[in-house]
């Protein structure tokens, strides 16, 4: 009996997760969050710091839900598409300025581009990922390489460069017809990238 009492309480913490309305308290059901491949953007910087109008997007499911950073991780692992990611991580990143959040928001729409070859997404992915490097060049994330093993921090500007350069042994379609081409454009933005050492530094 204890067992089902558990399971139902959890089976409740979980919907409560997937998404509870700020405004009036209703739940954002996982039947109403996008699976499809289409991106419109609402403005022309949508989802890229400092541009805060994906919270205005009537097709933003998030934008009137309430997210903290420590339940952004279980919304984003109930989302059902890349497009969905996308509206996640760039309602957190026009909530609060966080690398992470616009390094997460690159990763959806590159994830979009691949699944379905919407120009926006790819378009979107490159100014997201230019923007951690703006914005946020020494911001890190945190990975685990194995369970039990510490976590180490992994500076956001290096996998950006990585995934402009050459993505496709991370799963997802080249954002640039050639990989010179990706460097060349990493060069003009004011940086300079080495594909054999990882590491991004700033032009004199």
């Amino acid at each position: 009996m204890k067992n089902i009492i558990l399971f139902v309480l959890l089976s409740l913490l979980i919907v409560t997760f997937i998404g509870c309305d700020a405004k009036n308290g209703t739940i954002l059901e996982y039947e109403q969050l996008p699976t499809d491949s289409t991106l419109t953007l609402y403005s022309e910087n949508e989802g890229i710091y400092p541009d805060t109008n994906v919270l205005n997007d009537p097709e933003n499911p998030y934008a009137n839900t309430a997210i903290s950073m420590d339940s952004v991780w279980v919304f984003n692992d109930n989302c059902p598409s890349p497009k969905a990611k996308f509206y996640l991580w760039a309602t957190m990143l026009a909530r609060i300025t966080y690398g992470e959040y616009q390094y997460m928001t690159a990763q959806a729409l590159h994830e979009l581009y691949t699944a379905g070859g919407s120009e926006n997404a790819r378009n979107q992915a490159i100014k997201a990922y230019r923007a951690t490097l703006d914005h946020f060049f020494d911001s890190v994330t945190w990975w685990q390489w194995n369970p039990g093993d510490p976590y180490h921090a992994v500076l956001l500007r290096e996998l950006a460069a990585d995934f402009l350069y050459d993505p496709i042994d991370n799963g997802r379609l080249p954002l640039y017809t050639t990989p010179a081409k990706a460097l060349a454009d990493i060069s003009e933005w004011g940086y300079v990238y080495n594909p054999d050492t990882g590491v991004v530094s700033r032009r004199n």
